[in-house]
């Protein structure tokens, strides 16, 4: 028996065998990349400071606070940091690895969650693989942030939501739902997957009262165990004000085509998987059929690219964490004071992204062909209720993602929820019926897409770890953190306060002054006192962090 009938034998003859090597493959991946990328340092990334602030007062005074405000709940994720940091004492390594871990556990579940809903091995390692490789995601892994904690728990939640519904399972159904509660502590977004699931619900029972009723009461449970928390905090004194709720919304402006935006977004990410459905679905129908529908969609196709590449748009369209070249946000400045630094673009860069739009465009169309195809099947096929989970879910969170403040890292909610789409809208592939022209294509786009989280993240955790020694450097020499601009994270760990005054023409960050500059540059009014240099995997080439002094 050669090698590849010995790997046939073992996925088709013992699945169980099979899901256990994937799952092998998702933790040695995901293992690699961390291995590579190196995320040690004691620095906050991003608005994980305010984070780190509650976990030190969990470890320092033993009780939860936030010594400065913030949106999320973090509740939860505060005591599984500090859990981390029980060992060796606090510190922002120890923070990051508590997020990898959840983000390993996230990558992981999605594998199950597409199993679940019977993808086949194939689909389902590849979808967690797109997770794996997703910038956003591997991207925030690395940091303290809430998204990745957040994403994790939601996909477990989904994953015993759904087989607690399949099999009848009380137990599975309150697992799923306690995941829930749990996770509306981290960021009470987690209330859409309770209104999704109180209407999944009451679908399958067929609305009848006492199922409504309990639909009702399990929905209306998160939002007050998310208003008891807030009130809590602020009562309590924990915080200085209670946090503007993130389920307010402001006027939607649908000049930004957010929901268009939204599925270029997922369409590029998980391009891999939309392709190797519709490869299939050309092959079930006929010639004039597969001629009208390319055509149809290759006219679509060329409006909408035609339209970005006019007003000079392509991927990321939204900003936070993907930038044009790299992973960020980028808080530190140059050339201009009032500006943040943005790294030369290259012409190599501009062709990827290009590509990306393109591929993000196509994707989005497809998805938008994928979403309809669902809704009209939640009216003709007799098992309603999971398409009416997902459905309910995706769409609810895209209107409030339009209606709040549009971050990208936001989306990644609606990752797996349009993997388990795709899935559920679609008749079962069989792993042999993927052809190896198409699961070619789609290694090698995960393969890119690793290969620029690899060296997006390297470049972003490089670059802080150069800005901090800088900074700690220039500390050691006696200089405070009152004298000295080190960006975002620096002022605001050491000087946070939310009565800072916002004032045209100066930093949105606590700053007290700018005797000394952390910067990306040379700045006209400073000269230099010394540079630390670092290299950007991404753009091939050394950079620099500059420490710069006033000129008297």
């Amino acid at each position: 028996m050669n090698k590849t009938n010995v790997m046939s034998w073992i996925y088709f003859s013992h699945p169980q065998k099979a899901d256990i090597v994937n799952i092998l493959i998702i933790i040695a991946i995901w293992t690699v990349m961390v291995i590579v990328v190196n995320p040690l340092g004691n620095f906050p990334l991003n608005d994980d400071w305010v984070y780190g602030l509650a976990v030190k007062s969990i470890l320092e005074k033993g009780d939860f606070s936030f010594p400065s405000p913030a949106h999320a709940n973090l509740f939860f994720q505060a005591f599984w940091g500090a859990l981390f940091c029980l060992p060796f004492g606090f510190s922002f390594t120890a923070l990051r690895f508590s997020t990898l871990t959840l983000g390993l556990i996230g990558a992981i579940g999605t594998y199950g969650l597409l199993r679940e809903v019977n993808a086949n091995q194939k689909i389902s390692l590849l979808g967690a693989l797109l997770v794996v490789v997703n910038p956003l995601y591997f991207g925030l892994a690395n940091s303290f942030m809430t998204d990745v904690p957040f994403l994790a728990l939601s996909i477990l939640s989904f994953y015993f939501l759904i087989r607690g519904l399949k099999r009848e399972s009380i137990s599975e159904v309150i697992l799923g739902l306690c995941l829930v509660y749990v996770n509306i502590l981290i960021r009470q977004y987690a209330i859409v997957i309770l209104l999704s699931f109180a209407l999944a619900y009451s679908f399958k029972k067929r609305f009848k009262i006492k199922f409504l009723f309990a639909s009702f009461v399990i929905f209306s449970s998160g939002i007050l165990l998310h208003r008891f928390y807030q009130n809590w905090l602020y009562s309590t004194g924990r915080t200085r004000v209670i946090p503007e709720n993130v389920l307010s919304t402001r006027q939607l402006d649908f000049r930004n085509h957010i929901i268009m935006i939204s599925l270029i977004y997922i369409g590029c990410f998980i391009f891999p998987i939309i392709a190797i459905f519709f490869v299939k679905k050309l092959k079930e129908i006929s010639r004039r059929q597969k001629t009208i529908t390319i055509l149809s969609i290759s006219s679509f196709f060329v409006v909408v690219m035609g339209r970005l590449i006019w007003r000079g748009q392509t991927m990321p369209l939204i900003g936070n964490v993907l930038a044009y070249f790299g992973l960020g946000p980028f808080t530190l400045r140059y050339p201009d004071p009032l500006k943040v630094s943005y790294p030369p673009y290259s012409l190599g860069l501009k062709i990827f992204w290009l590509i990306i739009t393109a591929m993000g465009v196509l994707g989005a169309l497809l998805l938008l062909y994928y979403l309809c195809l669902a809704i009209i099947q939640t009216f003709s096929e007799s098992e309603k209720w999971l398409k009416v989970l997902i459905l309910s879910a995706i769409l609810i969170y895209i209107f409030l993602f339009g209606v709040s403040y549009p971050l990208d890292r936001y989306l990644l909610f609606l990752l797996p929820l349009f993997m388990v789409l795709l899935v559920i809208s679609n008749n079962y592939i069989n792993e042999q019926d993927i052809g190896q022209k198409i699961t070619a294509f789609a290694l090698t786009m995960t393969f890119i897409w690793g290969g620029f989280t690899i060296a997006a993240t390297h470049d972003y955790l490089a670059w802080n770890r150069t800005r901090w020694q800088a900074l700690n450097d220039l500390m050691e020499q006696g200089v405070t953190p009152e004298y000295i601009n080190g960006g975002h994270e620096f002022n605001s760990w050491y000087l946070n306060d939310p009565k800072y005054p916002r004032k045209r023409g100066k930093s949105y960050w606590s700053v007290n002054r700018n005797d000394y500059m952390i910067s990306s540059g040379l700045l006209e009014g400073y000269q230099e006192v010394k540079r630390y240099p670092f290299a950007r995997w991404l753009l091939l080439k050394q950079d620099n962090v500059f420490v710069l002094h006033k000129i008297a």
